[in-house]
């Protein structure tokens, strides 16, 4: 469409619509001027290392040796498939609490492993309820996945929820992917880690990524953080899919997450985001064709729609064709959502104001 000249409103994309930390061009510019362009070691730049387990330990209490226990990967995605890689087989279980991501679940196919889904409902925001958890939980389970805040919901895992889990792994023995990577978009209130309930568990896999936060998601920066057995065990997947990540991206993000400027960067990309979250939400109470909580984290919406009898699938056809809009349908987060759409707001406001209006006048219309 855009190639016959047709302007389409992006609400498909999970990216953030923001700029870089300030410099971060002129550092990446600087190391490769400085030749820094051949491999690193497969576990990533040391200094990277050091910089993300003392960042980890800021924000959850959990120390990991820089040396031992962090990859840097290329993105998060390649840390998540690493994690089922190395730790799943055809005889395993993982459950996945759903709506979810799909690359849990591909990445699981691909190990081999059986896929559990979790269903989590719209009216409690989408908790994880621990009861169901448990009643799920068989001698096959390998591995659980904790994503807060949620793509594709925005929901936002309490502590006592996450508390309930920590519990739970350690009395059935199973693995925690922590998938953190939207830690920094939490609109109410302060973000809650289960990496913070689950002391020195040899069962944690702590994953987060420097694409959502600082608006980088082309520079593939992500790390997985896991005891030093598991994590020698995930580079060598790690060591035989991509080597080692890009070695000036890395120099020049080493000294990032020590910057004095990064708390008031990521306090104004929120403030910014909240302005584009509540477009969406006035419109959902506004609008009876559209059913959902307001999101706690993340930048996406996960609204239930109802018009003119459409599964989701189908009214993101619709809205495409017809409105130039895209989004994702519901039903690629999960079988139970068929009449759901993903609206990412991740788009500059202008963006969001445009399509809020469009949607208002065909939903009401």
């Amino acid at each position: 469409m855009e190639a016959e000249g047709i302007e389409v409103l992006h609400l498909e994309v999970g990216k953030p619509a923001w700029k870089m930390p300030k410099g971060m061009e002129l550092r990446v510019q600087d190391a490769i001027a400085d030749g820094f362009v051949h491999y690193v070691q497969n576990r990533g730049l040391l200094e990277l290392r050091e910089s993300v387990s003392d960042q980890i330990e800021r924000q959850t209490g959990r120390r990991f040796d820089p040396d031992t226990e962090i990859i840097i990967t290329i993105g998060a995605s390649e840390a998540v498939c690493m994690t089922a890689l190395t730790l799943l087989d055809h005889r395993d279980e993982i459950i996945v609490p759903m709506p979810a991501w799909p690359h849990y679940d591909a990445v699981a196919q691909m190990a081999g492993a059986r896929v559990v889904p979790l269903p989590l409902r719209s009216e409690n925001g989408f908790q994880i309820d621990t009861q169901q958890l448990e009643d799920a939980i068989t001698p096959a389970t390998r591995l659980v996945v904790v994503n807060s805040p949620s793509n594709p919901t925005g929901g936002v895992q309490t502590a006592d929820t996450l508390r309930e889990v920590a519990a739970l792994s350690d009395k059935h023995g199973f693995y925690v992917l922590c998938d953190d990577v939207y830690r920094d978009f939490v609109y109410e209130g302060t973000h809650e880690s289960i990496a913070s309930y689950m002391g020195d568990s040899n069962r944690l896999i702590y994953i987060n990524s420097f694409s959502k936060s600082y608006a980088m998601t082309g520079w593939r920066l992500g790390y997985v953080a896991a005891d030093a057995e598991l994590s020698d065990a995930l580079n060598r997947i790690h060591q035989y899919t991509a080597v080692c990540g890009v070695s000036f991206a890395q120099k020049a993000a080493a000294q990032l997450l020590s910057d004095d400027g990064l708390t008031q960067y990521l306090q104004e990309m929120k403030t910014a985001f909240m302005k584009r979250r509540k477009l969406w939400s006035d419109l959902v109470e506004e609008c009876d064709a559209l059913e959902a909580t307001t999101p706690e984290g993340a930048f996406y919406t996960f609204p239930r729609v109802e018009f003119r009898s459409m599964t989701g699938r189908e009214f993101c056809s619709f809205v495409l064709d017809e409105h130039a809009m895209a989004m994702v349908p519901g039903d690629v987060f999960g079988p139970s959502y068929e009449q759901h759409v993903r609206i990412s707001y991740g788009g500059d406001l202008q963006t969001q104001a445009r399509a809020v209006e469009r949607m208002g006048n065909i939903l009401n219309g």
